[in-house]
């Protein structure tokens, strides 16, 4: 590994790799580190991805020229997928990669039990945001952090300060709408999960509100951070990351070498080197988040241009903008006459709006006219004419979407070929008069072979150890290297040179095969273990339990952040209540005050205390609330920043914690690693909610590790998968309106291009609607946004499906959405009568998750 952040004078440019050919366009222009995945579990499954052998060759050449090279694994592994990963683990064992990047809690505990000589980065999917956060992951075994997107240069210089591990960041490339890893637009609306590398990104799609906004609402600028080189750098942060595996090779071929520049402290022409920037690729660029409130430096025009976190989106066009090129002057048919802003050549591509929301108009310039004489290019100031057959009018602005100039500069020369990677092979070799003994040591495998051959003594000649390693060290096109030789030889040998080429060659061939064996015994051994850790509390046979387990082997619980809502709720149907710690200050005083006064007042025999009590629906809820103390269970937020002006930060909850322990709450449900700590040495039961995934038993095996005393199944998740994870320690979700996006970005101040500041907004709500007429709901949550469909997700009539021999936990969800006393009572009779919620979707639960 690289060194740590306090010994670099400089940090690492990580470089993104969907191919090859960019493989070798990050290493030529000055990568420190490139990132790749592979053909499965893999974040971005719509790169062309690296074979096995791909990656050998892409690591062999990466080492010899001092690159790192990290493996991208950072998907939602399902349970029957577990032995595919387990294969790839093992074949990634002879690659020697630099790190893995990983997001699965199973996977997390697969590697750290059986692999445990991989290092490990924790992916930007795992959604990390606070100090807290960083801290847990070191704990949990990572070596480096890939933070939030979301997080400013303020926040991520107190993680790098402080936290025990590498710190990554991302520094330019695509944003998504939602915090990585908590979106789930895209698999519950289609079956493509973003957690598992298929996202259909329907944050790019076009959406019309109520009011009548419409446009791309959701699909965020591109980050883009050249101008910051200094701040990145003083920050601490340990490497500094490009997105973009499914860019071209030129992409990141231009991107690299901006930033390599910028970092370098060699970005002479910054305006120049943006502009190239945004010829290979670029939305509308922003430098929020990092720097959302910060000045830009200053330019060659001395301007300075402030941009607010309230900047962040362009609804106009959600992909490929280009660079501003020039403007047509005039047109005849057949001609346009326009002036150059910047250089623009024959074969390069330009880009034309011609009506928001429309699609762009791509005109090829296919020649140039100069005062009648052709010309190859022009430059900025320059007016020329170009071929086209279509008319715009004056003012119109080109954009250059290709130029033929930077690809040709850009293009990287790859190699044809690629050395594989080696094998490291500790070797002891023993010559006698009566033979060859020769016993080779690969990690924790061993292979002896024995060559009975009778030798003479020498006389004259005898083989000495420098002859042995001279001939023994030829492996030519074998897959091992020598690490260390040890030669023992007994009296004075002759060995011909020949017969020893013989053996060298035979042994090493024996060698492989063997190595190759061992490799699928150790394959077949790890997928035993993985069977047998699996199967503890694991129920497998569900069908027959299902016909022969009655209905009231269940428990129900109710989630809701509305204390109002528990006024509606049956005790003798609601087994436990999740409630939701991002009330605002006057209800959390109001809740707490209740609990005070009681303790102030309480009876020598609380009667109502016992669960098996029924409590009068019509009570009032102050006192339901002391009645059903023994059922709450707080449910912190995902999100818990370390100092956000109206958010819900980590020391603000951390407080409403300690208030609650004061007054006798011992269980806690959380969503993120960044609030484990927290309740650290407490003396709480933990339990665990969707947001901490859970798609194989690894990854329930690795939460009961850290202390969660249950565990919650994504409403993502589809029905066979599902019944891999059943036990008693495991609830599910059978109603809810899903979060189908958490964002940063404020969907009514990107609206408007302006936040008017938390004290002055009054937004609530909004509807909007898709262009087949799916309807959603964004509501405002601390100044975050949260979008759901109208839909509620709902597989209640697919209960009896989960019947098991223990009674397991279903839960529906009353969050975000504004329900009815009417709503809620018709939805526990459904509960009770496994009726299906009308107007409601499945997600996956059928059809499945890819």
């Amino acid at each position: 590994m690289s060194q740590s952040p306090s010994h670099k004078e400089k940090p690492e440019l990580l470089s993104p790799a969907g191919t090859m050919e960019c493989f070798f366009a990050a290493i030529e222009n000055g990568a420190d580190a490139v990132y790749f995945g592979l053909k499965h579990f893999s974040a971005r499954a719509g790169a062309q991805n690296f074979t096995l052998e791909e990656a050998s060759r892409a690591i062999a050449y990466a080492h010899e020229r001092s690159v790192n090279v990290y493996i991208a694994l950072n998907t939602l592994c399902k349970t029957r997928e577990l032995a595919r990963i387990t294969n790839y683990l093992v074949e990634l064992e002879d690659l020697q990669p630099d790190a893995l990047i990983i997001q699965d809690l199973g996977l997390l505990h697969l590697i750290e039990t059986q692999f445990s000589d991989f290092q490990l980065h924790a992916s930007t999917q795992m959604a990390i945001h606070n100090l807290s956060g960083a801290i847990q992951l070191k704990e949990m075994g990572f070596q480096r952090v890939v933070l939030a997107r979301e997080l400013s240069i303020d926040e991520i210089r107190k993680i790098t300060l402080s936290a025990p591990l590498e710190i990554e960041v991302f520094i330019h490339g695509a944003l998504c709408y939602s915090y990585s890893g908590l979106c789930l637009f895209s698999s519950m609306m289609g079956g493509r999960s973003a957690n598992r590398g298929l996202c259909a990104q329907p944050c790019r799609k076009f959406y019309t509100t109520q009011e009548g906004h419409e446009g791309h609402l959701f699909s965020m600028k591109d980050l883009q951070t050249l101008l910051y080189g200094k701040e990145l750098i003083n920050a601490g942060i340990h490497s500094l990351k490009i997105e973009g595996r499914m860019k071209s090779s030129t992409y990141v071929a231009v991107v690299t070498n901006a930033y390599r520049m910028a970092i370098d402290g060699k970005l002479d022409d910054p305006e120049e080197v943006i502009h190239r920037v945004q010829t290979v690729f670029s939305r509308e660029t922003t430098h929020a988040y990092p720097f959302g409130n910060q000045f830009k430096a200053e330019t060659k025009q001395h301007k300075k241009e402030q941009q607010n976190i309230s900047c962040l989106i362009n609804p106009s066009y959600p992909a490929n903008i280009g660079a501003c090129a020039g403007e047509v002057l005039s047109a005849n048919k057949g001609y346009l006459t326009i002036r150059a802003d910047a250089k623009i050549g024959v074969r390069d591509l330009l880009q034309i709006f011609e009506k928001p929301n429309t699609p762009p108009f791509l005109l090829p310039v296919q020649s140039i006219t100069v005062d009648r004489k052709n010309v190859f290019d022009i430059h900025k100031g320059q007016i020329a004419t170009i071929k086209s057959d279509r008319i715009f009018p004056q003012g119109t602005r080109l954009f250059l979407l290709f130029s033929q100039n930077t690809h040709e500069i850009f293009t990287p020369k790859t190699q044809k070929k690629l050395p594989i990677t080696t094998i490291p092979v500790y070797l002891k070799i023993f010559l006698h008069v009566q033979g060859i003994k020769i016993t080779g040591k690969i990690k924790y495998f061993s292979f002896t072979k024995n060559y009975q051959i009778h030798f003479e003594e020498g006389i004259s000649r005898r083989i000495d150890e420098k002859n042995v390693l001279n001939c023994i060290s030829r492996l030519g096109n074998t897959s091992f290297v020598l690490s260390n030789v040890q030669t023992e030889i007994s009296g004075n040998v002759f060995v011909p040179l020949s017969i020893l080429n013989d053996v060298r060659r035979d042994y090493f061939k024996c060698l492989e095969e063997q190595w190759k064996k061992e490799k699928e015994f150790r394959k077949e051994k790890v997928r035993k273990w993985i069977l047998d850790v699996s199967s503890e509390g694991i129920y497998r046979e569900h069908p027959a339990m299902a016909k022969n387990t009655p209905y009231s082997n269940r428990k129900f619980s109710v989630k809701t952040d509305t204390l109002k809502y528990l006024e509606y709720l049956s005790s003798d149907i609601i087994d436990t209540i999740y409630l939701g710690l991002n009330l605002s200050g006057k209800d959390f005083a109001a809740f707490t005050s209740v609990f005070k006064n009681h303790d102030k007042n309480k009876p020598e025999k609380d009667t109502y205390r016992s669960t098996s009590v029924t409590i009068p629906d019509e009570i009032d809820i102050s006192k339901k609330l002391v009645f059903l103390k023994d059922k709450i269970i707080f449910s912190l937020p995902a999100i818990l920043r370390d100092n956000v002006s109206g958010q819900n930060t980590y020391k603000k909850t951390e407080k409403q914690v300690q208030t609650l322990l004061s007054l006798g709450f011992r269980k806690y449900q959380l969503s993120n690693p960044g609030a484990i700590k927290m309740f650290q040495g407490m003396g709480v039961q933990l339990y665990a909610d969707y947001p901490l995934y859970c798609l194989n038993p690894l990854s329930a095996l690795k939460l009961k590790k850290y202390g969660f005393c249950k565990y919650t199944l994504s409403p993502e998740d589809e029905r066979d998968n599902m019944k891999t994870l059943l036990s008693k320690d495991a609830e599910i979700i059978v109603f809810q309106h899903t979060p189908l996006f958490i964002s940063h970005a404020c969907l009514w101040a990107n609206m408007k291009e302006e936040c008017p500041g938390r004290d002055r907004c009054d937004a609530k709500q909004m509807i909007l609607r898709n262009e087949r007429e799916d309807t959603f709901i964004a509501v405002n949550d601390e100044c975050d946004t949260i979008v759901f469909n109208e839909k509620p997700f709902s597989i209640i009539h697919c209960i009896p499906e989960f019947l098991i021999e223990e009674r397991i936990h279903f839960r529906i969800d009353l969050c975000y959405y504004t329900y009815s006393s009417h709503q809620i009572k018709e939805l526990l009779s459904c509960l009770q009568n496994k009726d299906k919620i009308s107007n409601s979707i499945p997600g996956n639960y059928s059809r499945g998750m890819q």
